[in-house]
């Protein structure tokens, strides 16, 4: 009698939904305080399970889209003036 073989994904190829500060923090660059400091001031939404404090990669951007700061490029025209020209 011929058995079938059942292959699981490798575990590194799941990628949890919701990840702990500390992995939110390992992916993103932002310290575990700084996302710490961030839940607690109500900045990045996230789901509390248990003790745990769950947070999805979409809350992180989301709070990049808010803060971030456009960067502004100086350019000299033929005049010997300087035009501020932000980037978008």
């Amino acid at each position: 009698m011929a058995t079938k073989k059942t292959t699981k994904p490798a575990t590194s190829d799941l990628l949890p939904m919701l990840k702990t500060v500390e992995q939110m923090s390992r992916i993103s660059g932002v310290g575990e305080n700084r996302l710490r400091e961030l839940i607690d001031n109500g900045e990045i939404e996230y789901i509390q399970n248990g003790n745990r404090r769950l947070l999805a990669d979409q809350a992180i951007w989301d709070w990049y889209e808010r803060n971030k700061v456009n960067a502004t490029i100086s350019i000299e025209c033929e005049e010997m003036l300087c035009q501020s020209i932000t980037a978008k």
